[in-house]
């Protein structure tokens, strides 16, 4: 028992070392854009059409090899091409340089979620999903609040490069735990067909499958993306917002960042203390309205005050929320398919990301950001509804 508390502890650090790596990552890269093109802000722009194209391509097809390989090892393979890849960027002379090794940091990252959830299913027994989720949520809180600080420190008194030099520390961190780790024995489905094509078809047909006879389970983690989606493309224009219709200065937006990380480590502290009165379908669904709830009080807010309550109840309800999701996932989806499974959701999902992305741009167009911020946050709105209302269906005919 002792070993598997020890197991269980290894996962949660590497989960925090990776979690402030990325927040460390995604700051300096922007910096490091940013003074390489001149100041100009449309190169930055572009970093945020990488992730999601990098994640499109790779989804599509990469739960076909994830469900097939150790995912141990696979993991720290990704974080290897990642430690990389970063390490070219430090060195990289141009933008194009830098562009094409964030592409492939991004697609080995678009591979590492779906590929670690089916090995931390195995790791924890099923008994304890649950709470290891709610300390997950925690280390992954500690990166957004740790992450951003750290960022700024080691720019001012040093340079983008030393933030980036720490984020490859912080995986080296991480995948030296994962060596460490055992493999997870999970009955691997053998390849019979020759061609990848053949059976990259044959997995979308099972994936479609699945979804058919779980119509409920489909629907709920798809109204779930969904929700997901709608965050996205609202955070795309957060900044945008802050300064315009509400008129914070950068030093208040900051504070106002801050406060979303005190908010999501106060939520995950919340969720280890009471996840066991809760269902995951209940985790899901109310966490999600709850940060619907949350986000619509910052659309509408007009001053600093009411925006920070938004903030801080919306990060608090997102880590019951996706603590929920991940549970829900592994308690019923088969752990030789989650890969799978998960990866060509994902493709779909980074589809609406960039459709209601653009959406919401047009709209800020047509109208003022304000009133794209507003229309995304009730649409959000909209969808916690009806993931209620099926989760409660579900409940009652006991399919959740």
């Amino acid at each position: 028992m002792k070993n598997y508390r020890l197991r269980a502890i290894g996962m949660l650090i590497a989960i925090a070392c990776a979690s402030c790596g990325d927040w460390l990552y995604l700051i300096a890269l922007n910096l490091k854009v940013y003074e390489q093109a001149d100041h100009a802000a449309a190169a930055v722009a572009i970093l945020y059409m990488i992730k999601p194209a990098a994640g499109l391509l790779m989804n599509s097809w990469a739960g076909s090899i994830i469900d097939r390989l150790d995912n141990r090892k696979l993991m720290i393979l990704l974080y290897g091409i990642r430690i990389a890849g970063i390490t070219g960027m430090i060195m990289a002379a141009s933008l194009w340089q830098i562009y094409v090794l964030v592409f492939i940091v991004a697609a080995a990252g678009a591979i590492f979620e779906p590929a670690s959830l089916p090995y931390i299913t195995g790791l924890i027994h099923k008994r304890h999903w649950k709470r290891f989720n709610s300390y997950r949520a925690i280390a992954d809180g500690s990166g957004f609040v740790l992450g951003p600080a750290a960022a700024g420190i080691l720019v001012g008194a040093g340079s983008v490069e030393v933030a980036l030099g720490a984020n490859i520390l912080l995986l080296l961190a991480a995948v030296s735990i994962c060596i460490a780790l055992p493999s997870v024995k999970v009955s691997l489905e053998e390849r019979a067909e020759k061609g990848w094509l053949k059976v990259w078809r044959k997995d979308w047909y099972l994936v479609t499958a699945f979804s058919k006879k779980f119509v409920m389970l489909t629907l709920l983690l798809l109204l779930f993306s969904c929700i997901t989606v709608m965050t996205a493309a609202v955070d795309s224009m957060e900044v945008a917002f802050s300064a315009e219709a509400i008129g914070l200065s950068e030093s208040a937006y900051g504070l106002l960042v801050s406060i979303a990380g005190i908010g999501f480590i106060s939520g995950s502290v919340l969720l280890t203390i009471v996840s066991h009165h809760f269902r995951s379908i209940q985790l899901l669904s109310y966490g999600g309205a709850g940060g619907a709830l949350g986000y619509i009080l910052f659309a509408y807010s007009q001053s600093f005050l009411p925006a920070s309550v938004g903030v801080f109840i919306l990060s608090g309800a997102l880590a019951f929320a996706n603590a929920g999701y991940m549970t829900y996932m592994q308690e019923h989806i088969p752990i030789e398919q989650m890969g799978r499974m998960m990866s060509m959701y994902q493709s779909i999902e980074a589809i609406l990301i960039i459709v209601m992305t653009a959406v919401l741009a047009v709209i800020n167009q047509l109208t003022d950001v304000a009133a794209a911020v507003q229309i995304g946050c009730l649409i959000m709105l909209s969808l916690a509804v009806v993931l209620i209302l099926i989760s409660k269906s579900a409940s009652v005919r006991g399919e959740a």
